[in-house]
């Protein structure tokens, strides 16, 4: 044993025996530490590796022994006296990994003895030899007195130590009376993202119950990141890692594409992996405080200090995404979580990240206008790409969670009045054209004062665009696929007529709409005296007329007056084309699951009225799943009496609908809605 070592275990002696309650003592905390870090014995390991600048990791299984070695910066003394002191660390926060010291401890939980083999120094970390050296002590620990390493055992291993030592490596570690199943689950199912942020360790090489490789490698670079691969046993992964000061941010990739994590997956690193999420579609890493155990964050000055960097970085990657039209990006960063009700829950990184995320983009976003939910997201970027305004590319504008994320940091959708004049020096769509006019009839028919909508060349007449005084002038009608556009987009031949009216164009309403006027009187229920029969040519017609259709539908199969109103939605709906099952139970935010006449995937919330016009709420649950399902997500305003059951349905109600948030019962509270029911007999 050499003088330094020597001396160093001469001062640990004298301090075990000077005190051997204090030993005692050490022994329990050891203990608690060890089950602190329960089953983080292998992230330690190769933490310690990585802070030693180490390029190399390995583990193999020989007999009744375990190696686990690297190619690192070899042991000093300095360093040995910090392994068998606790938190007596000499790492510096932010230059390493681990900064404790106490991070080592966690092999006591699977180990009966530790053999150092490094730089010079051969020693045994032993309970049973301490013991012998400080019997008064009622406990000892395992990691505190080094003993000099029994010479039969280092011949025994010789030839294992010496292939290790010429494949280059420095350091050695030799535990006995292993738990072999515990070492096994640990030390093979490492995430593969472990490699991702760390400083140094390229190869991961174990041989256990069955063999592990790990490799990571970089494929190429930007000026924004780093294009790395992981490259694991049983899987090969690939990431795009940008970093800025003391964090970092990994997008998934796959086939050259970047690829949204789910929100399992996308987890917070502290150079290694925590457990926490970060609640996007991205690995977070940076150098967070955590708990002991390293599972969890801690929400220090450090760690919310972090945060503020990583939305500084978010944000640059954010705003470069929507300037490129990078919708993959972009999608990736959206957050999983609501901006707003987060701020109501405790403190976490979601929660820091939406009281930062503002200042982080401060106005570089500010100028950008949204497009309404009522326009086509093509032709709102032509109307603006011809103003020379600022605005979200087509490409990046059906980003799922992207417009309620801009409008957190504040901003609004384009109004109708802009729209409107400008609308006439852009070459867009007739279905442009159409929704543009279908908004500014229903903001009419709420008494706004809209003169411009006659003026301004928006309506097909005779297969050209025309305005409607101009149709008004030349007695013309407007084209009948042009008014079903406007039903397409909300607005019956009723509303038609009404905000001719209104606008003093008489002569196309008499010439087009008069002759059906009686026919669309009323306030949606009293109509229905008339019993004509309603016999569209396919089921699927009978739903897409379902919007502006108030006549009863035939086949009214299963619906009982004593059934729920959920119950004999079901059935009317499945009666009628639907494929539906209840999920009411389940709580997934609507109550009806399935597919529509025509196939495509439809989720129904059922709301019970007791008269037409009677506000209904929405619990923030069906609220956030109307968000994320817009269109396909669907409200069922059901009425019933003495000799009828209706059902009302309003699709995408969130942008639809005017919902008014109410704060003390979380719910979201509805006024006005049109109410155009498809009626059943009872």
């Amino acid at each position: 044993m050499n003088k330094e070592l020597s001396k160093l275990r001469e001062s640990l002696i004298a301090e075990a025996k000077s005190s051997p309650m204090l030993l005692s003592d050490l022994a329990g905390l050891e203990a608690y530490v060890s089950e602190s870090y329960n089953s983080r014995s292998f992230i330690e390991l190769l933490q310690n590796a990585d802070d030693a600048k180490a390029t190399k990791f390995y583990v193999k299984r020989s007999g009744d022994y375990l190696f686990v070695a690297n190619n690192g910066r070899p042991f000093n003394i300095n360093d040995l006296e910090s392994l068998c002191r606790s938190a007596s660390s000499n790492k510096v926060r932010g230059t390493t990994i681990g900064y404790r010291g106490i991070g080592f401890k966690s092999v006591v939980s699977f180990a009966k003895e530790v053999h150092l083999i490094s730089g010079g120094f051969e020693i045994t970390f032993s309970k049973e030899l301490s013991k012998q050296i400080v019997p008064q002590a009622p406990k000892v620990p395992l990691i505190r007195i080094p003993h000099e390493l029994d010479k039969s055992l280092r011949q025994k291993l010789s030839d294992e130590i010496k292939r290790m030592q010429d494949e280059g490596f420095e350091t050695i570690f030799i535990f006995t009376g292993v738990l072999a199943n515990q070492i096994d689950e640990e030390y093979t199912s490492f995430a593969s993202t472990t490699l991702l942020f760390l400083n140094s360790i390229q190869t991961i090489t174990i041989h256990l119950s069955k063999s592990v490789t790990a490799n990571i490698a970089q494929i190429d670079e930007n000026e924004k990141g780093r294009y790395l691969r992981v490259s694991t046993t049983e899987a090969i992964s690939n990431w795009f890692v940008c970093s800025d000061s003391n964090c970092s941010i990994a997008f998934s990739m796959n086939n050259g594409k970047i690829l949204r994590l789910s929100k399992n997956e996308a987890i917070i690193h502290a150079f290694l992996p925590t457990e926490d999420s970060c609640g996007l579609g991205i690995v977070v890493n940076g150098d967070f405080s955590t708990d002991p155990s390293r599972r969890h964050l801690i929400m220090d000055e450090t760690t919310i200090q972090v945060i503020s960097n990583f939305c500084k970085l978010y944000a640059s990657l954010l705003k470069h995404a929507l300037d490129n039209k990078d919708r993959a990006i972009a999608d990736a960063l959206m957050p999983y979580f609501d901006l707003k009700l987060i701020q109501l829950s405790k403190q976490s990184f979601e929660k820091e990240f939406a009281k930062n995320i503002k200042d982080a983009f401060g106005k570089e976003l500010s100028d950008i206008k949204l497009a309404p939910s009522w326009l086509n997201a093509e032709d709102f970027a032509k109307i603006m790409a011809n103003s020379n305004l600022p605005y979200i590319a087509p490409e990046c504008s059906e980003v799922l969670g992207l417009n309620d994320f801009l409008r957190y940091l504040g901003n609004k959708p384009e109004v109708l009045e802009t729209l409107i004049n400008k609308v006439s020096h852009s070459d867009i769509s007739v279905l442009g054209h159409a929704q543009i006019l279908a908004a500014g009839i229903k903001e009419v028919l709420m008494n706004r004062k809209l003169t411009s909508l006659t003026t301004i060349e928006l309506v097909m007449s005779n297969g050209r665009l025309c305005s409607l005084k101009e149709i008004n002038e030349t007695k013309d009608e407007i084209d009948e696929s042009y008014i079903q556009l406007l039903a397409d987009n909300g607005i019956s031949q009723n509303d038609i007529s009404q905000f001719l009216k209104k606008m003093g164009l008489n002569k196309i309403n008499e010439i087009q709409f008069c002759e059906d006027e009686d026919s669309f009187q009323g306030d949606g229920i009293d109509n229905y005296d008339n019993e004509e029969s309603y016999n569209p040519t396919s089921v699927s017609q009978w739903f897409n007329d379902a919007e502006s259709s108030s006549k009863q539908i035939a086949n009214n199969e299963g619906i009982q007056k004593w059934r729920s109103a959920e119950e004999n939605t079901l059935a009317a709906l499945n009666a009628n084309g639907f494929r539906l099952k209840d999920v009411s139970k389940q709580n997934l935010g609507f109550d009806l699951e399935g597919s529509d006449p025509n196939g495509k995937n439809i989720y129904i919330e059922v709301k019970s009225i007791d008269y037409v016009g009677q506000k209904f709420r929405m619990t923030n649950n069906e609220f956030a799943a109307a968000q994320y399902k817009p269109g396909n997500y669907y409200l069922a305003l059901v009425y019933q009496n003495k000799d009828t059951f209706e059902i009302s349905l309003i699709k995408d109600p969130v942008n639809r609908l005017n919902l008014t948030r109410q704060v003390v019962q979380w719910v979201w509270e509805c006024a006005e809605y049109e109410y155009r029911p498809m009626r059943f007999k009872l």
